[in-house]
């Protein structure tokens, strides 16, 4: 299959992964990442966008709110966002993986090729009509033993747990108790944690009685449903200008 440019789907997708590593001045690496990525065809993840945009390193809007003004209800996350979220996160082979927020399925996917046929991967969406999509483009795409859940992510899957790595793909505001009753001691959580308006991508360990932050960087997220501890209004009347507080 070509594109409009003339190029594949593989040569775009090695074309994308190259400009993400070489605009990433973190130093942070991770050669199974990287191998995932060039492997999993995000276009195929994004079946009415062309396939140009499926390997433009931005987001993909797949769901609109029907307010006018507000945020999109469901976006297909940036792509060097996820690969450094991956390298975060540092999922082994044989890992039982849980995700926060299904999107299109294709972090799932990637989560899964990184996990192999030893690993589990579980992911949920408080939307049924994310989890719906999410389902599709799995099976689709030969991730059938992938799990789709829908619930409030906030609430975990206790019924999979332990969790060996747990990630969010929603900005959240604070970490939900029933994470860290899911997550093995020695088990890492990536999820972008939201202060102050902003997201930042922090990757915790478990240790015993606490979480110690391993890395962060700035992100941007939306913020997740249902969870309300950080209020935010317009301050202008122009509605250009948001207040953020706790």
């Amino acid at each position: 299959m070509n594109t409009t440019t003339g190029a594949s789907p593989e040569d775009l997708r090695n074309r994308l992964v190259d400009a993400i590593l070489k605009e990433d001045l973190s130093g942070l690496r991770d050669a199974r990442v990287e191998t995932a990525m060039r492997t999993v065809p995000r276009h195929a993840f994004l079946p009415d966008a062309p396939i140009e945009e499926g390997y433009a390193n931005k987001s993909v809007t797949i769901k609109e709110n029907p307010d006018e003004d507000a945020l999109p209800l469901s976006c297909a996350s940036q792509p060097d966002v996820v690969h450094f979220m991956l390298v975060q996160l540092a999922v082994r082979e044989g890992d039982n993986v849980f995700e926060i927020g299904a999107g299109t399925g294709y972090n799932a996917a990637l989560l899964k090729h990184l996990t192999g046929k030893s690993g589990q991967v579980t992911t949920c969406d408080i939307d049924a009509d994310v989890t719906a999509y999410a389902r599709r483009t799995l099976d689709a795409n030969g991730y059938e033993d992938v799990r789709v859940v829908t619930r409030d992510g906030a609430l975990g899957a206790p019924e999979f747990s332990p969790y060996d790595r747990m990630i969010a793909t929603v900005g959240m505001w604070d970490l939900p108790g029933a994470w860290w009753d899911q997550l093995s001691v020695g088990g890492r959580l990536v999820v972008p944690l939201r202060w102050r308006g902003l997201s930042r991508a922090v990757a915790f360990e478990r240790e015993e009685g606490r979480m110690r932050s391993e890395s962060i960087k700035m992100c941007g997220f939306l913020p997740v449903i249902g969870q309300d501890g950080e209020r935010n209004d317009y301050i202008d009347d122009d509605r250009l200008v948001r207040l953020y507080w706790d």
